[in-house]
């Protein structure tokens, strides 16, 4: 075997494979162009007769690397020997690929008049293949998010061209909807994608995303808490008077509260099957939030009231009109007004907390990795134990008790 010279070891490698009898030049994916179907790139390798042969081939990769940038790898023979004879007009220190950029700015010849709707559809299909192909980043949930991020970004500055996209009137629309961190990030990764295509030459947004001022979650005053449990009890079987649905939402609102499950990943998929009330459990499945899945504790007095549910098969939540039916119930208990985002997982926390006064606890039950996300589920006070001990050991009148029903709703 000829002896490699020292830039064997230099990118690309240039390898004897013994199994082949030859040699082999691994570029990797540093010149690989976009596949068109899967938007990804493929490890280049090349194999040689003899090492002459491979070091010629290495060091051809090095030279177009340094003159043209990874885009020369792409071009054609012919593309190749145009690329070769506009080198020699330039006959300047600007590089091929700097002069094309600047021809197509001076011609508009790229798509930045694309619409802003029309990239973020782009997007969204490029992240669902990625989602198909398992890669990191490109989860349900992620996808989800940026579709509905996104999709509010579409609806006010869709009919825009992206290269008339202004970070300034986009930070008036935001301060005004009051949702800077999520639509920013979103926001910042859509243009991202847009310079990857290069659709554009720079990210329009610039300033950082914003750091969340952490405060104290949300908890439901006992009163409303209180409210809301009993407005579900009473009305189980009533039926809305708009679509005829029964409201049928306390198991929803008693897992909700008592075991702090999750509204949307865990709560809307949850099935009766997987409460033993008995045992005193909620099996949460490994696919919905987390990688590993996890029993809840139901504690005695969500026992309780699980037994008054009218209805113990098929979903937690009856799907049709949901929303509809989950707004009436608010409503009609009172409570919409003090309403914020997972406030029934974060009272759940505040309360387990108060009781045990165990981080861990608290963190088997939500399901979370650590403590770092429990200054965003705890609001602990002076008067939390004495609430969590009335909260743990709450009883609702049986079912035939309708009078002391509409007492302890009054």
């Amino acid at each position: 075997m000829p002896k490699l010279s020292k830039k064997h070891k230099e990118w690309p490698r240039v390898r004897y494979f013994k199994a082949r009898n030859n040699y082999v030049v691994d570029a990797g994916i540093k010149i690989s162009p976009l596949d068109p179907k899967t938007g990804l790139k493929k490890r280049i390798r090349e194999y040689y007769a003899t090492l002459e042969e491979a070091e010629v081939f290495a060091e051809q990769c090095r030279a177009k690397l340094k003159n043209e940038g990874i885009g020369g790898f792409a071009l054609s023979k012919e593309q190749q020997v145009d690329a070769e004879k506009a080198l020699e007009i330039l006959n300047s220190k600007a590089s091929l690929t700097e002069a094309c950029k600047y021809f197509m700015r001076f011609n508009n010849l790229n798509e930045s008049d694309k619409s802003i709707s029309a990239l973020v559809d782009e997007f969204l299909n490029h992240k669902d293949k990625q989602r198909l192909l398992g890669e990191k980043g490109a989860s349900e949930r992620t996808i989800n998010d940026y579709k509905h991020r996104l999709g509010l970004l579409s609806n006010q500055f869709g009919a825009l061209k992206i290269n008339e996209f202004k970070e300034d009137q986009f930070l008036d629309w935001i301060l005004a909807r009051g949702d800077a961190r999520g639509l920013t990030r979103t926001t910042k990764a859509l243009f991202s994608f847009a310079v990857n295509k290069e659709y554009l030459p720079e990210n329009p947004m610039k300033r950082k995303t914003p750091v969340p001022k952490i405060g104290k979650p949300s908890v439901l005053e006992d009163n409303h808490w209180r409210s809301l449990v009993l407005t579900a009890l009473e009305t189980q079987n009533q039926k809305n008077s708009d679509r005829g649905e029964p409201i049928d939402l306390l198991a929803c609102v008693i897992l909700g509260l008592w075991c702090g499950l999750r509204p949307e990943a865990e709560l809307k998929r949850l099935d009766w099957s997987d409460v033993n009330i008995d045992e005193g459990f909620v099996n949460i499945h490994d696919d919905w939030k987390v990688k590993i899945g996890r029993l809840v504790t139901i504690p005695d007095c969500a026992k309780e009231l699980l037994k008054q549910c009218a209805r113990q098969k098929g979903p937690i939540i009856n799907p049709k009109n949901f929303r509809r039916r989950w707004d009436w119930l608010r409503e009609t208990a009172d409570v919409i007004s003090a309403w914020d985002s997972d406030i029934m997982r974060h009272t759940f926390a505040s309360m387990h907390y108060g009781l045990n006064g165990d981080k861990q606890k608290v963190i088997n039950e939500l399901g979370h990795c650590n403590d770092s996300m429990l200054r965003h589920y705890i609001n602990h006070g002076a008067k939390m134990k004495k609430r969590a001990k009335e909260f743990f050991s709450f009883t609702a009148p049986l079912p035939n008790s309708e009078s002391e029903l509409t007492e302890q709703i009054a």
